[in-house]
């Protein structure tokens, strides 16, 4: 039997292996630790964003897309495991849009400008919270862009607080209503009319549910922020019936913090599992 030496020799280690390009050339001027590693800050639009460097970045240029609260629960979350396995890492903050057709035109700019990097053609996203929001609406109107889904805690209901009056506090309550003026305004509807919008995840599922984009999905039970029967459990039930793929960790114990997992390491299987190299 005649065996391929070299084959051996970086056998299990391939996502590990240097890209062959040398030299990327990232935006921006300002370039800082972040976690130990090179963090290339920018703007756009005027929007602020960054590129995390892998120290050996993968063939391909793999990446991973934190949708919104990209400095939370960081270590709990896929992102620096995946900067180890040569992942860049990103984030554009578009959060004033809501994800409105402004804030997907924007979405649009920073993903050629990836693309022009060299990029790989896919991401992976990580959505908490809003993030679940934006990774969806992107996912929706992107789905030949995105390889899968790691969803936490996510909104996927655009008029979401509006009538969990007998969930949650009072404090809470006052805080949902000015959020859901916001995104009222953000979409040019009113407040009433959120919850129906066409491009409310919980009803714009079907081109995700069609490219069969795989979604993990950690569901805290005890959630008060984002109720899971308003959000998550609505979006999976409908996303299912239309053919999508979807698996839900519930948490029952859990309010909506903290995102993530003691060991990501779970979250970043189910990444590399579905990840095209």
């Amino acid at each position: 039997m005649k065996f391929d030496y070299h084959a051996l020799n970086f056998a299990g280690t391939e996502n590990y292996r240097r890209e062959g390009r040398k030299n990327i050339t990232y935006p921006g001027t300002e370039t800082v630790e972040w976690y130990g590693y090179k963090r290339h800050n920018f703007e756009l639009e005027g929007r602020k964003g960054f590129i995390v460097e892998p120290p050996n970045p993968a063939p391909g240029l793999p990446w991973h897309w934190c949708a919104q609260w990209a400095e939370a629960f960081v270590p709990r979350t896929p992102a620096l495991k995946l900067l180890d396995r040569g992942f860049h890492h990103v984030f554009m903050d578009v959060f004033d849009t809501y994800m409105n057709r402004e804030g997907v035109a924007v979405l649009e700019k920073f993903y050629q400008m990836l693309m022009d990097l060299g990029f790989c053609p896919k991401t992976v996203m990580t959505g908490m919270s809003y993030g679940g929001l934006f990774s969806f609406r992107w996912a929706a109107e992107h789905p030949e862009t995105v390889a899968a889904i790691y969803a936490d805690a996510p909104v996927c209901d655009l008029g979401f607080g509006c009538h969990n009056g007998e969930f949650a506090a009072p404090e809470l309550c006052r805080h949902f209503t000015a959020e859901a003026e916001k995104r009222a305004a953000a979409y040019g509807v009113k407040v009433e009319e959120l919850s129906s919008h066409p491009l409310s995840p919980n009803n714009n599922f079907q081109p995700i549910a069609d490219a069969k984009i795989p979604i993990f999905c950690i569901r805290s039970g005890q959630d008060q922020s984002v109720i899971p029967c308003q959000n998550i459990d609505v979006f999976s039930k409908r996303l299912k019936e239309a053919g999508g793929v979807i698996e839900i960790l519930d948490r029952p114990l859990y309010g909506h913090h903290p995102h993530g997992l003691d060991d990501p390491q779970p979250l970043v299987d189910f990444i590399l599992r579905n990840y095209p190299f």
